[in-house]
């Protein structure tokens, strides 16, 4: 019989594409922030504006991105992944070593001590994610993008992982509490386990591609996986132990499928000996140098004068200015959620974040689908008119808010955390389709820069009028809704103006295209 390696045309790929999934749910860490604010606050004593300053400091980190891309054409993958970790550790390490040994040797950190911490914890986001784009390239040459794309629309149940696994470890009533210092435990273990693992599985590269196969199973997959984790289990009626082996296994169904996979070519060689080989495409053979090379040489033709050229183009500031009123306003609401979960009770508050994350994962899943289906057909501004569409109803939504209601509180969430996932994933793949220009390392970082600025902004619009309108002694709102009120009558006519702006940056890209 074969060696295990005989198989790999079978296995791997699905190992691979697990490992990259079940890596991005492990690293979408911007849930930390809502879940340990109670902890935060007691050991450090920040208001919630300082703590909108802890999340604009952690995208910040994450600017850095074009760091880590660089790096990758100098340095082994494994070396990026490896960095990625240490830097996660450090961030969030010594924030959960400063905590738990607090009262033994009185050791505080200070405040400009955490929004370092924060920021580094932020960029070492972007290092792993880095080494999974380098891992899509290798092993899924052609369809790497929409890889990457539905691989990262897993970071949207880190939150309900991590969460689960605490409610299993310690119980719920530690949910929210001053003592959920294992959070940032978690979040230094969990993706340096699966990374680990990954990156053995990497040593061994998929020759075959059969990925028009690949990817709709994994579609299926992720869907059946997002309908589970938001919507079935919780609401199932087993203990917390129990619910954390199902949302596992329902999370690691890719490797269940390679499992599978490989079993049943076993079966058919035993009993039949039938060997079914996958075709191989000879075009797939030195095709990541090739893809490699093309991004080298866009970047290299991308100098500083045409950095200064694009800043004073008004699509570019159509497009920075869109994504500022658009996706950016849209994360500042998802993110400020657990403050409309504390004035609603458990019950409400736990399917309002179901809300939230159900709509932000399928999203993006959305986008993607909608994507591969059309990555044969060319039309004009396909990306712009998407853009526009998904925008639309989202100010509604915001203007919803204002009325006092359950119902229009979670009709908005749906709306605004959809039309936020769709459009992260849209513009993740088609920037340089709306600036006009490859997209160089100098780019990235401008136009990146729209989420710490836009959050900075209105995320402490939220947090001032939270605590200005609570009242003096405990800092508490009064009211389901009084103390957003406000906010929510400002965002409104934000978010409206974004979508005026994707309406005349569509204009301008398909009077482009049809000259």
């Amino acid at each position: 019989m074969d060696s295990p390696f005989g198989y790999r045309q079978y296995i791997l790929p699905w190992l691979i594409l697990g490992g990259i999934a079940l890596l991005q749910a492990m690293n979408g860490t911007r849930f930390i922030y809502a879940a340990c604010f109670k902890l935060i606050h007691k050991y450090y004593g920040i208001s919630r504006v300082q703590l909108n300053n802890l999340i604009v400091a952690s995208e910040s980190g994450r600017l850095l991105e074009s760091i880590s891309s660089f790096a990758s054409e100098h340095l082994p993958a494994w070396m990026i992944l490896i960095i990625g970790l240490i830097f996660g550790s450090i961030g969030y390490g010594v924030q959960f070593l400063c905590i738990i040994y607090h009262d033994e040797f009185a050791f505080n950190l200070s405040y400009q001590q955490i929004l370092l911490l924060n920021f580094i914890a932020g960029n070492s986001i972007c290092w792993i994610n880095t080494y999974c784009e380098l891992v899509a390239i290798r092993n899924f040459k052609h369809s790497h993008e929409n890889i990457m794309a539905l691989a990262s629309s897993y970071s949207g149940f880190s939150g309900k992982i991590y969460t689960c696994f605490v409610e299993g470890l310690k119980g719920k009533k530690l949910l929210g509490s001053s003592n959920s210092s294992i959070f940032f435990l978690l979040c230094c273990v969990a993706p340096a386990m699966i990374g680990l693992v990954l990156a053995m599985l990497n040593c061994v590269e998929v020759t075959e591609c059969e990925e028009a196969k690949l990817f709709p199973f994994m579609l299926v997959i992720s869907i059946v996986t997002g309908v589970y984790a938001t919507i079935i289990e919780p609401y199932t009626q087993l203990s917390p132990k129990l619910r954390v082996v199902s949302l596992v296994l329902v999370v690691m169904l890719p490797f269940v499928v390679a499992l599978l996979v490989t079993a049943n070519q076993l079966i058919l060689e035993i009993l039949w000996g039938i060997k079914v080989m996958p075709e191989r495409d000879r075009s797939c053979q030195g095709l990541k140098d090739t893809i490699i090379d093309d991004k080298r040489k866009k970047e290299s033709n991308t100098e500083d004068g045409d950095t200064k050229t694009l800043v004073k183009t008004v699509d570019f500031w159509l497009f920075y200015l869109m994504n500022v009123c658009g996706t950016t306003l849209g994360m500042v609401y998802l993110s400020n959620l657990d403050i409309i979960c504390d004035l609603k009770g458990y019950h409400e508050a736990s399917f309002l974040m179901a809300t939230s994350s159900f709509s932000l994962f399928f999203g993006k899943i959305f986008s993607v689908i909608f994507s591969w289906y059309t990555r044969e057909k060319s039309f004009k501004s396909k990306a712009a008119t998407s853009v526009m569409l998904i925008m639309m109803p989202m100010p509604l939504a915001f203007f919803l808010l204002i009325g006092n209601s359950n119902a229009c509180l979670y009709i908005s969430t749906g709306i605004i955390g959809t039309g936020t996932g769709a459009i992260n994933v849209i513009i993740a793949a088609s920037t340089s389709e709306f600036i006009g220009s490859p997209v160089s390392f100098v780019h990235q970082t401008i136009v990146g820069s729209n989420v710490p600025i836009g959050i900075l902004l209105f995320g402490y619009l939220a947090a001032h009028s939270y605590q200005r309108e609570g009242e003096h002694d405990r800092k508490i709102c009064m009211g389901v809704l009084k103390c957003h009120q406000l906010i929510f009558t400002v965002w409104g006519p934000i978010s409206f103006i974004g979508t005026m702006l994707s309406f005349v940056l569509n204009l301008r890209m398909r009077r482009k295209h049809s000259q």
